[in-house]
């Protein structure tokens, strides 16, 4: 058996390393895989016999590519409590589409949700929950506006 460490780079979020630990994992001649998503390694034991290292490491690009092309594109569709008016919903899109990073937006205030996709590397939801429950027209009698914080980051889904 052969045990080597390999840097990645790109990770947007811990589901990316669980992603690229189970697809690496069930590579034919790895033993054992194990990402850690805090200091951006990989670390294996594999059969070189049965899988040569340059082979692995070339495999091992394709996948992280792969998952890293994924991830510079997140998205987040969740439930929005206390919107009252469209005039509200369309301050939320206008103030979101300035912020860096973010792709795109919308608010239904019927179905009570916000959609957003944005670049996981230049935002992330703790700032865009911020911003979408500070953001609300000057109309009166508005309620307070809170984000379900129980979503999927939707990038390595």
């Amino acid at each position: 058996m052969t045990s080597e460490v390999i840097l990645i780079n790109g990770m947007a979020c811990p589901a990316c390393a669980k992603g690229i630990e189970k697809t690496v994992g069930g590579l034919n001649g790895v033993a054992r895989a194990s990402v850690s998503f805090d200091k951006g390694e990989l670390s294996l034991e594999y059969d070189e016999r049965r899988l040569p290292g340059a082979l692995l490491r070339a495999t091992i690009n394709e996948i992280v590519s792969d998952v890293v092309e994924r991830t510079r594109r997140a998205s987040l569709d969740v439930p929005v409590y206390g919107l009252s008016c469209s005039e509200c919903a369309a301050r939320i899109e206008e103030i979101l589409a300035e912020r860096d990073g973010v792709i795109g937006a919308s608010v239904n205030v019927r179905k009570g949700r916000t959609k957003v996709v944005y670049d996981p590397k230049r935002t992330d939801f703790q700032h865009l929950k911020h911003v979408i429950e500070n953001a609300r027209c000057n109309g009166k009698n508005h309620g307070k506006i809170e984000v379900n914080e129980n979503y999927s980051c939707g990038c390595c889904s």
